[in-house]
């Protein structure tokens, strides 16, 4: 593990154990904890313990400042920061105070200071939760699409095509995709009505192709066929001990004849990179080269997933098992449902293609340029699936190696405490039969006697559980 990572994982620790309902909850106590210490006449027992809690209070708010600052990126950054260094002063005028001999009580009360960030994020969450209600309560309006969908046109016959947008108000109830590719993005549900009867597609074709968890697959209806694209995205999260993450964004596909539209919830840079690769290569814009380069696309981002999936196990393999990172079985359970997910969306996205070569063949006829590019990725998501599975048991042996290599060393450790244990059990029943002194035993023996006698019961003990093996490490 590097020692970036090792760093962000002190800082994810130190956050994790002063958090801030923690830090927050423990400067209110103070309120009582004081009010009670000064103007209340408990019994001295009862102050006494108030003024402890007080004083640990106190303590663990240095311990925290003191280990945020140590963990921290940018120290000078930490400590320079407004709230921390009210921090500073909450933590170091009761330490003056107390120094000095004087105003020490009042220096006390700083500390309920800590108390106003705490405040001010639950009222900032409050506010946020808010709008957040206000706002789902009042709803999209009826009849005009959200004001996050965009929808923009192409002209598939131009050499060098240009997005041109579109306007879609409450009065529109159809669009021109004659010779032309629509892209809608920024699509949520309360859009699909407006754009089922604008496009022909199904409202449930949309609301249920475009969920997150959808899986790759086509349909043919009538002319019409409409293909459903996981499209993945690595996600870059620093501290996390991982080399590799994923996420997934969907586009639906949906041409004919006439034209290409193609349907998503966030607007995705492939369809710029479509544009590009085609007049790169020379692949015609229409509904199954479109088709041929998102999907492309799709599977050099899962074959790179891949191999940053077996550098990390190869790396892992070549560390002791003292250096594996904490999180190491959460690591692999990660990453071992990421593969599966892989490898469904890669069998996903062969049937699917599968199904419009076949569609291809029946109208265009075998041979077909068409055909023979998305045969061609049909090859490589059986390749990458291979691949993809190999590196899945590949990460299962490893945990398996460490389960087990774990268990032998909690094994052998039993071993130990069993053999001290044996050990120490020969003077305990000897100074339990003979108490703490040989006077007035009945047995004529003396005390370097009776030590030499346990010393050499416990080394022939020994020497039988060696001959065992239990004292051996392999």
């Amino acid at each position: 593990m590097s020692r970036r990572e090792r760093a962000g994982q002190m800082r994810q620790m130190v956050n994790d154990i002063f958090c801030e309902q923690v830090m927050g909850g423990l400067a209110l106590l103070l309120i009582p904890i004081l009010i009670l210490m000064d103007f209340t006449g408990l019994p001295p027992g009862v102050i006494s313990f108030l003024a402890i809690l007080d004083v640990a209070i106190w303590l663990f708010f240095i311990l925290e400042y003191t280990c945020r600052l140590l963990v921290a990126e940018d120290r000078w950054g930490y400590v320079s920061s407004p709230w921390n260094i009210l921090y500073l002063v909450i933590i170091v005028v009761p330490a003056i105070a107390l120094i000095l001999g004087a105003g020490y009580g009042f220096a006390r009360y700083f500390r309920v200071l800590r108390s106003m960030q705490a405040i001010q994020i639950l009222f900032l969450g409050s506010k946020t939760v808010s709008r957040h209600l206000e706002r789902k309560k009042a709803g999209p309006t009826k009849g005009e699409p959200a004001a996050g969908m965009q929808v923009r046109s192409l002209p598939l016959a131009t050499p060098s095509p240009a997005w041109e947008p579109v306007i879609i108000t409450s009065t529109t109830t159809t669009i021109d995709r004659k010779g032309r590719w629509i892209d809608f993005s920024g699509l949520d549900r309360s859009d699909f009505a407006t754009l089922s009867q604008i496009t022909a597609v199904p409202v449930y074709t949309l609301d249920v192709k475009l969920r997150e968890h959808a899986f790759t697959r086509a349909e043919i209806t009538g002319n019409l066929t409409t293909v459903f694209v996981r499209i993945p995205r690595i996600v870059q999260k620093r501290d996390t001990g991982r080399s590799w993450q994923i996420s997934w964004d969907g586009i639906l596909a949906a041409y004919d004849r006439e034209g290409v539209m193609t349907f998503s919830r966030t607007k995705l840079a492939v369809t710029d990179q479509v544009i590009a690769a085609a007049g790169a290569e020379k692949i015609p814009i229409s509904g199954p080269g479109i088709l041929y380069l998102i999907v492309r696309d799709e599977l050099g981002t899962l074959e790179d997933l891949i191999l940053a999936a077996e550098e990390q196990l190869e790396y892992l393999e070549m560390q002791p098992m003292s250096r594996l990172p904490p999180n190491f079985l959460a690591m692999m359970y990660n990453d071992q449902k990421a593969l599966s997910r892989i490898i469904s969306g890669l069998l996903h996205t062969k049937t699917a293609l599968e199904e419009i070569c076949e569609n291809i063949v029946e109208v265009s006829g075998k041979g077909t340029p068409e055909e023979g590019r998305l045969r061609s990725l049909i090859d490589r998501c059986s390749l990458l699936a291979d691949n993809a599975q190999h590196a899945s048991d590949s990460f299962t042996w490893m945990v398996d190696f460490y389960l087990n290599t774990t268990s032998f060393s909690m094994n052998h450790v039993m071993k130990v405490l069993a053999v001290l244990t044996a050990l120490t059990m020969v003077p305990a029943i000897v100074g339990g039969l003979l108490g703490m002194n040989l006077i007035g035993n009945p047995w004529p023996v003396t005390l370097v006697q009776m030590v030499t006698v346990v010393g050499l019961v416990m080394v022939l003990t020994a020497w039988v559980y060696f001959n065992l093996g239990w004292l051996k490490r392999d």
